[in-house]
């Protein structure tokens, strides 16, 4: 279906507000159904906006088509590309890892057909790429970092144990000197 089309189609409707949404700032501007008692906008008096009902429904054959006038499909694998029509139009899904959304974006570009949530599919592949290298250059520089600082403390440690093994040497070395042989028998006094 043609654009124009879809916008003959589509309706005018009116903007359905919340009751009193245009008088207090702190009232969001979206739907909610009044159920005041006394409420005019829920016993839909005139000079009141009007209330959502099913009446102001998009028209059945523009139902779920976009702007463009095409059917939106949500893609998650590589294997729902193949089942894209004429009349249809890619969505990635948000859901989707970078590394996945590259590999189908590759494939879509090959295809030449048309996705709605991205505008320029060669700078996202190229940016997307570049990020992915820098990434992997940051990590093997923490891996080195790690290794690094692992093997320093290894050596720390031993150094440490050569310093304990010497002072335990010259200990004693001190015990053996300050010790004198007894004269006599032991538990004797001279």
């Amino acid at each position: 279906m043609k654009p124009e089309e879809v916008k003959q189609l589509r309706r005018r409707k009116p903007k359905f507000l919340r009751q009193d949404a245009n008088k207090l700032t702190k009232l969001e501007k979206n739907w909610r159904k009044p159920k005041g008692m006394d409420s005019k906008m829920r016993r839909a008096l005139k000079g009141y906006r009007r209330l959502a009902k099913v009446g102001f429904g998009s028209n059945k054959q523009i139902y779920g088509l976009n702007k463009q006038g095409l059917h939106e499909i949500i893609i998650n694998n590589m294997n729902d590309i193949e089942k894209i029509g004429k009349d249809q139009i890619i969505l990635l899904s948000s859901t989707l890892g970078l590394k996945k959304k590259i590999e189908i974006l590759k494939k879509i570009k090959e295809k030449k057909m048309k996705i709605s949530n991205l505008k320029d599919i060669d700078d996202f592949i190229k940016t997307s790429e570049e990020f992915i290298k820098k990434k992997a250059e940051e990590k093997k520089k923490k891996v080195e970092v790690r290794t690094k600082s692992k093997e320093e403390l290894k050596k720390k440690a031993e150094e440490k144990k050569e310093e304990k093994s010497k002072e335990e040497k010259q200990d004693e070395e001190k015990k053996k000197i300050l010790e004198k042989p007894r004269s006599g028998k032991e538990g004797e006094y001279k």
